[in-house]
């Protein structure tokens, strides 16, 4: 009986420093039906290009972000946004500086934001999913043809639809307007996954 509860506490830790070693084999939101299909395993299967990110641009949260194709692009569009507006020596003559060469990304991409509440400067509470998934060309004029999605942590769909749609463009869109040039997409945090 010694043996089977000493075997029992080894697979128990074990399990325990998997979890502990890759937080992202354990999903802390349920998916609403209608995107089940399409993010299944997403945080094991999908690109994770940031880590946990603590975020001024998302009401000071914590945020984790996953693509499910395009990562050269998102990974582009990082670089040239440092090169470009962080990495500019203000002694140098602006028009040495080359302008960004900023990439569009693919009908079909799908930019999955994880959002945590913040607790003595760390993640804390699972909060949201956001996504935008980029759609075919006349989706939405003038907001990049993203179709943008939010919701909480037991899969129930908060808001859904166009950038034009005025929801969207109170919460969402209409600060990604400011980005155009990026294909409305906030790349300013990258690590790649090793």
């Amino acid at each position: 009986m010694t043996r089977i509860i000493k075997m029992l506490c080894v697979s128990i830790g074990l399990c325990a420093c998997s979890v502990l070693a890759n937080p992202f084999g354990v999903y802390p939101f349920k998916m609403p039906e209608k995107y089940k299909e399409a993010l299944k395993d997403y945080r094991t299967q999908w690109h994770r290009v940031t880590g946990f990110e603590h975020s001024g641009l998302h009401w000071q949260q914590f945020i984790v972000v996953f693509l499910n194709q395009d990562v050269k692009v998102y990974e582009n569009n990082y670089l040239e946004y440092l090169r470009y507006y962080q990495d500019y020596d203000e002694e140098e003559d602006e028009d040495e500086v080359a302008e960004p060469n900023f990439k569009p990304y693919q009908p079909g991409t799908i930019v999955l934001k994880e959002n945590f509440s913040s607790q003595s400067g760390a993640p804390h509470d699972a909060l949201t999913v956001t996504m935008m998934i980029k759609r075919e060309k006349g989706y939405s004029k003038g907001f990049g043809d993203w179709e943008y999605v939010q919701f909480d942590k037991e899969g129930t769909i908060i808001l859904s639809g166009k950038g034009s749609e005025p929801a969207i463009k109170h919460m969402c869109s209409n600060c990604h307007a400011s980005i155009e040039e990026r294909d409305f997409i906030f790349a300013n945090f990258y690590s790649r996954k090793k």
